[in-house]
């Protein structure tokens, strides 16, 4: 096969010879080009993207979790009201509907939300946090509603004591 290229080229003239190598080089950089740089670049380009929504939502993070902890080690006041009352009355003001409510014990409820969308969810259990009453468990599975999830929650009192911690 060489031998043939070999013969081929040497059949061609020095002109053809000169422009057929300018083509050879042309070719090899828009190769370069299409199948190496642009690739590359644009898989950069992504990565920092995503690097930085990280780094953003990193961000929120911690200041959810230092908010949280100044919430918990400040030690919200108890309220004197029962835990099921504060629950249900809080989850109808934000527009929650109650699936299934249950007291597991003094100051311990356990309750069930088939549908919720996660920042008003979110919302509700710190101002349930700020009235004193604090999540034991949760369990937050999409729900069959796009957007929406659904809730196995237990909440208890800072004095109840706490459950299994799932």
């Amino acid at each position: 096969m060489i031998d043939s290229l070999t013969l081929w080229w040497n059949q061609r003239a020095p002109r053809e010879r000169w422009l057929l190598s300018i083509m050879g080089v042309l070719l090899a950089g828009l190769i370069l080009w299409l199948g190496v740089y642009r690739p590359v670049s644009a898989a950069l380009a992504s990565a920092y993207t995503q690097h930085d929504e990280a780094v953003v939502r990193f961000g929120a993070v911690g200041a959810k979790v230092k908010a949280l902890q100044a919430v918990r080690g400040g030690g919200p006041a108890p309220s004197r009201a029962p835990i099921a009352q504060i629950v249900g009355q809080s989850a109808g003001e934000a527009g929650f509907t109650l699936e299934q409510i249950a007291p597991q014990g003094p100051g311990r409820l356990s309750l069930t939300i088939a549908t919720a969308r996660p920042p008003a969810l979110f919302s509700w259990i710190a101002q349930l946090e700020r009235k004193g009453v604090v999540v034991d468990t949760i369990r937050i599975t999409p729900s069959g509603v796009t957007g929406t999830v659904s809730v196995q929650a237990v909440f208890m009192t800072p004095g109840a004591g706490s459950g299994a911690g799932t």
